[in-house]
Parts: C-alpha cells; structure tokens; sequence
C-alpha cells in the first residue's frame, strides 16, 4: 500500500564548503516572502528561503555554510546581476543552515520497504533588498553533479542543476509572496502499485495556481577547479538564464518523467500527482506552479526532485473508490436519484488477491456476491449495510464494511402565488419530497439579486420582469436537487406618475416628460394625449406648446402582459408670453466736454435687466448714469428677463465727439532757439481723417510734403537737405475733419532768421 509524505517547501539547493561532488543530492527548490517597503518606497525586502534535500544513506552531498546564490535583473533579452564585482562578490551569501530537517520514509502498513531509506531537507533563510522595477527578478542557484545511478536523463553523474524562481513585476508592484508546496514527496514509491501524492501550494494572498510537469534544468559542470565558468561545480556567479534542460533517456520525458501505465500525471488545478510506476529506479521529476492574478503571473514556483521506485512485498488493504471512509476499513456511500451502484473496488495489493465475498441487505433480504465489483440493483430506498472479506479464510486477507444510502426519489418543486396584474410580492411555496431522507436545507435564487435560506419564502420585486428561479435542495445525507421556473411579474401600477423637467415657462415651451410610475420599464406600452390635440409613445417623450395658455394631459399604461391604468391631471403645464424689452435713452450724441446719458428699464412683466456698454462693462440697475469718456461710437445693450429665465434684448449706440479746430500761423524762426523753430498746423485736431500739407518757394518748386499733421516743416528742404534761406513761401492745405466737410487753403508764410 503506498502512504503519501507530505512536505511545504519553496527552495534553492545548497552545497558543502568543500566544493565536492554532491553525488546525492536528490532535489531543491526555493521561494520569496515580501516584507513591505524596503529604505523607501521604491524598494522591497524579501526573505528568500532555500532548501535541499539530500540522500544521506551513502553519506554523500554536505550543506554549503555559507552558500552562495544570485539575483538577477531582466533588462530587454539580457539579464544583469544586481551585485558588482567578480567571482563570489557577485553572489549573495548565507552563512549558516537555519535547519536540518530528516525526511521520514512513508509508513506502509501493509508493505515491507527497503530499510536503507534515509533523507534530509536543509534550509537556508536571508534578507535582501531590491528596488521595485518594471522587469522581473531571477533569484538562481547552480551545483554539479545529480545521482550517477538516476535512470530517467542522461548522463547524470555529469549533469547538474539549476533552481531558480521569479519576481514579476506585478508581483514587486503588489508586495506578493510566492506559493509554497504543502508536502515533502514520498522518498520511495512501490513498482506496480497505484498511488497518489498531493503536490498541492498554498498561497497567503489566495492567488490562482496552475500546475504542470515541466523540465528539469541543467546547472553547473563536472570541472572541479574552474569556479568562474558555467562548467564549474559552483559557478560563481551563478549563470543567468536561459538555462539548458536536462537531456532525458528514451522513453521519458519532461512531462512523462516516470512512465508508468497508464502514464503518471499531475493534475493542473490541485497538484495531484497520481498513476502507477512500471519500473524500478531513480527518476527526477519537475513540477513547476504558476502563480497569477487577475490573468497577470505573478511568480513560477519551481520543485526538482527525485522519486525513487523499489519493489515492496505486498500486503492487503481492503478498500473502496468513491466512498467515505469512516474509519479503517468502515466506508458509507450515497446514492442520490438511483438504486442502481456499480461497487468499484480499490483494494490493494490486486496481485495477492484471489477471492472475494459480499454480503449486503436488499429488499428484506441478504444478497452474496463472489468477484471484484458487483454491480447492485437495490429494490428500494432506504438504508443498505454490507461487508466484503478478501481472500476469506487466510492470513493474508482484510474486511471492509459498507453502509450505502439510497435516495432515489429526492424532487424539487415549489409554485409561485400573486396576482399577475396588482404590484405586490410573491409567495413561494416549497413542495418538495422523498420517500427515504429528511430535506434540510432550502437555497432560493429569486432573480434580480435576491436569495433567501428560508423553505417558502416571500419578496416584492423592486422592478418588472421576467426572473428565473432556482430552488435547490439537500437531504441529510448530501444529495441534491434543483428546478428552474420563470417568474413574469408584469403588474400594472397602480398609480400612473410622471415626472416633467419643468411646469412652466414662456412659449415656445419644450418640456421632457418621464414616466416614473411603478412597477413600469420600458417594455410597457405609454400613451401620452396632450389637450393641445398631440398624442406620443414611449417611455420618457419632448412635447412643445406654441400657444400661451394652460394643458392637461392623460396618460395611458399598458403591461406587456395587458394589464391596463391610465391617469388624468389638470393644468399640467402653465405657457407664457415672452418678455418684451422696453427702454428710454436721453441722449445718443453727446459731446466730450459732457460724456453722460441717462438709460432707464421701462420694460413690463420682467424681474431684471442687465446693461452691457462697449461689449465689456456690464450693470444691472434698474436705471443708469453712463459716463463715456473717449469718442467714437458706444454701443449699449439691455437684456430684459422674466422669472422663467426669457429674455428680449434692445440695442442702440451712442456717438461721443469732441470741437475741431485747427490754424496755421503765417512765419516762423527755425534758428535752433527753441521758440518758434517749426511751422504747421495747430490746434484741436483729434478727428482728422484726411491731411497734407504741400509748401513751394515764389519759384513754385516744392520743398517740402507731409501727410502727417504732427510732421512740421524744419526749414530745411525737405526736413533733411540744406536750410532754405529767409522770405516769402507759399503752402497748399487740404484735411478731412470727422462729420466736417473738406478744407482747401492756399496762404503764404514768411521764413525769418
């Protein structure tokens, strides 16, 4: 009989001080727990725990003190070390063994075992630091040689091996620890006989975990003196990835690493490795567990160990495969919705079994059956014990006892009581039964979110609809059953409501009705009749009155199961004129001595005005005194409001000017004195649109033009050649005043020096 050894680990291997061959070491793996922050946030400190397992029967492989591992940095397609240096100052180093730890050979009961099993698991445990990135870490351990006598690879007293495990980035973004597995493998394994081992993890943060077979890597070399290449015995570093596979012997491989018959498998969701070995010998295996969340991989957890396979002289074990074992050899199965059972019978060893005998109760009576499984047809309900002796009459034998339960008749039912047309709740009553158990528990999904544990309860739906309903039931010995039904709550309300966006205001108004009665969803029929003669469909409608005065409106609801209500209302909505603007503006010209006006809002039915001067100045007085103080063209608007927020605007402008004048002395004194020394036009001159100015000497040659009343004549020619001499000069004068008609003179001036 094969017993499973269970063992929680997640570790790196570790080697002696002496550097030797470690010829017998049997398997390692290592794993991460996250502490928080490291000096900063930028930083995680981790404990990274690393155990070995060795083969200490022959004395063989020591545990390192210290031991040496390294970390690298993923960087693109290249890893970087995240230690500096060379040889062993490029390896983070653990002094000491935290513990030693014999590994007990499985207890068989009923099977003699090799006595010269002996195991042990070393562990290592140190902190480091590193900085949160956006690429993963690969934590490695390498050591040559594995087990010269391993039957699965090739080469394997010259092949080493590599333990490593991962952290992503969404495992440092997180502060994730990394699963762990539960139990240590069993260290030996009978040939032929069936077995199962949980190699389940468990993980602190509940994460998903997936399982697989999954290869074994090479590590390290059989060169005893060269430390610094991946062909050392402890390369130093330790190489980074990627790292090779080991080379497997026909017909084994990474995902079949035992053989067997049928093939030994591991199950992906809960670890459970189980079959039957064929041969004898030594075998490594990998089990590799990824971890993720929410889709992302958070971390690979990888196991490589050796299973070991002997013959076992065989004992017998009476057993049964689908029952509940309730002692030794006491078993009780149940039958839910049958009595018919077809017994399936695991006793072990098979090979040493040659009779068996059953005896159970049916139908009043006492049955026998002699063979390996019988195939029952119980002829009713109830309660069936029985016994099943192997090889009766001899040592070698064993006897279990059975009880099996047989509920053939457990039925869900229940009907739903209401009225299909009124909004009130709904009863549920359970008619469930069986002739042979006692219902115990009542689990209702109501539709809409809602569940109830009680056997009839009762709920008002909140909205209308269609719901499935399932009531599922279980008897005292487990067995289940369901039924579906539809519940079609289509009642009509028994108030119709509405909700419009507003009540009132000035045509053209635009308002948006919504219908809030309950129970009502859009799958019911709205008619909405206006008193205006418009009539609309739907759920929420836009309807716009034209017209001032007062509307009702009826409205009309359907269920799609036909149940019928409608409403009347009064003086729904209430539509006014709109405003009519209406002012007094005293003045629209005035001149800049006195920029004033006065405005006053004359407007009726309104609740404010607001003033807008040149675009910019706004004022919200019923009457104003505006002060425009630079000419031109001002522009004033009011905007008149009522208490429905409508408005009628009133525009003017209002001109601001300012006196002209404009004189042209007759001499001048351009001697550089200061008085007198340039001739042109002065006076009130703001509003020129159009000038120039033309002199000519008694020769009526020009000496000297300007467009610009600010530019004056220097007595020079033309402001920048030789001084012109004293006497008599003759201008031309032409300008365009605003709202002034064209001037034209022709004078003479006199030039004195």
């Amino acid at each position: 009989m094969t017993r499973n050894i269970a063992i929680g680990i997640i570790l790196v291997f570790s080697l002696p001080a002496q550097r030797t061959y470690s010829a017998h070491i049997i398997g390692g793996e290592m794993y991460y727990d996250c502490l928080g922050y490291g000096k900063d946030t930028t930083f995680r400190r981790y404990l990274i725990t690393i155990k070995l397992y060795r083969d200490c029967a022959g004395g063989g492989a020591y545990f390192d003190q210290p031991l040496g591992f390294t970390i690298y940095r993923q960087s693109g397609n290249q890893y970087i070390n995240t230690k500096t240096g060379t040889g062993s100052a490029q390896e983070y180093s653990i002094p000491l063994l935290t513990s030693v730890k014999k590994i007990d050979p499985p207890q068989y009961p009923c099977l003699e075992l090799p006595d010269n099993i002996c195991g042990e698991a070393g562990v290592y445990e140190v902190m480091v630091e590193l900085p949160i990135i956006n690429e993963k870490y690969v934590v490695v351990w390498q050591r040559c040689c594995r087990n010269k006598g391993i039957t699965n690879i090739i080469d394997p007293g010259n092949t080493g091996a590599t333990y490593s495990i991962e952290i992503h980035p969404e495992s440092q973004r997180t502060c994730n620890s990394s699963p762990r597995f539960i139990n240590f493998p069993p260290t030996v394994l009978c040939v032929n006989a069936p077995f199962k081992f949980d190699h389940s993890a468990v993980d602190k943060e509940g994460d998903l975990l997936v399982y697989e077979f999954c290869e074994p890597l090479k590590g390290g070399g059989p060169d005893q003196l060269d430390f610094t290449s991946c062909n050392g015995v402890t390369p130093r570093p330790d190489c980074p990835p990627p790292f090779d596979p080991v080379d497997y012997e026909f017909p084994y491989s990474a995902l079949f690493p035992l053989g067997g018959n049928p093939p030994i498998t591991i199950n992906s969701f809960d670890g459970l490795i189980s079959g039957t070995p064929t041969a004898i010998g030594k075998f490594v295996v990998s089990v590799c567990v990824s971890e993720y969340r929410n889709g992302i991989l958070l971390s690979k957890l990888k196991r490589d160990f050796q299973f070991n396979i002997a013959h076992c002289d065989g004992e017998i074990e009476a057993r049964l495969e689908g029952a509940n074992k309730l002692n030794t050899d006491h078993f009780e199965i149940t039958l839910c919705g049958t009595k018919n059972y077809q017994i399936v019978n695991t006793s072990i060893d098979s090979k040493y079994i040659h009779d068996i005998q059953w005896t159970y109760e049916n139908g009043g009576m006492i049955d026998t059956f002699y063979g390996w499984s019988p195939f029952i047809q119980f002829k009713e309900g109830g309660v069936h014990s029985g016994q099943f002796i192997i090889n009766p009459n001899t040592n070698c034998g064993d006897t279990g006892y059975f009880k099996i339960n047989i509920i053939p008749d457990l039925n869900s039912q229940f009907t739903a009581v209401y009225d299909s047309c009124k909004a009130g709740s709904v009863k549920f009553m359970d008619q469930s039964s069986s002739s042979n158990s006692t219902i115990k528990n009542w689990s209702w999904s109501l539709g809409d979110g809602f569940y109830s544990y009680i056997q009839n309860p009762e709920l008002q739906y909140l909205r209308p609809g269609t719901y499935p309903v399932l009531l599922t039931i279980k008897d005292n010995y487990g067995c289940i059953s369901k039924i579906n039904r539809d519940i079609h709550w289509y009642p009509a309300p028994d108030v119709v409501v509405f909700r419009p966006n507003v009540n009132e205001g000035c045509v053209p108004l635009k308002v948006e009705f919504k219908n809030v009665s309950f129970p009502t969803d859009n799958t019911y029929r709205f008619i909405w009749k206006f008193s205006d003669g418009v009539r609309d469909s739907g759920f929420t409608v836009q309807h716009e009155f034209n017209v001032k005065g007062s509307y009702d409106l009826k409205l009309e609801v359907e269920s799609p199961l036909g149940c019928y209500t409608e409403g009347e209302f009064k003086d729904v909505i209430f539509a006014y004129d709109p405003p009519t603007a209406n002012w007094s503006v005293d003045s629209t010209m005035v001149n800049l001595k006195n920029p004033v006006i006065h405005v006053r809002d004359q407007s009726v039915g309104t609740i404010g005005r607001t003033w807008i001067i040149d675009d910019k100045n706004y004022f919200y007085d019923p009457e104003l005194q505006v002060v425009l103080a630079d000419t031109g063209i001002h522009h004033i608007r009011m905007i008149a409001t009522d208490r429905f927020l409508c408005t009628d605007t009133l525009d003017t402008d209002v001109i601001v000017y300012q006196d002209f004048s404009l004189f042209m002395p007759n001499a001048f004194t351009p001697n550089g004195d200061g008085l007198n020394d340039e001739f042109g036009p002065v006076g009130q001159m703001h509003s020129i649109e159009k000038y120039q100015l033309t002199i000519y000497d008694l020769w009526g040659s020009k000496v000297f033009e300007s467009e610009d009343p600010k530019q004056l004549w220097n007595g020079s020619f033309d402001n920048t050649g030789p001084n012109m001499p004293p006497g008599i000069y003759v201008y031309d004068l032409y300008y365009k005043a605003t709202r002034k008609d064209p001037y034209h003179e022709q004078k003479m001036l006199t030039l004195i020096k």
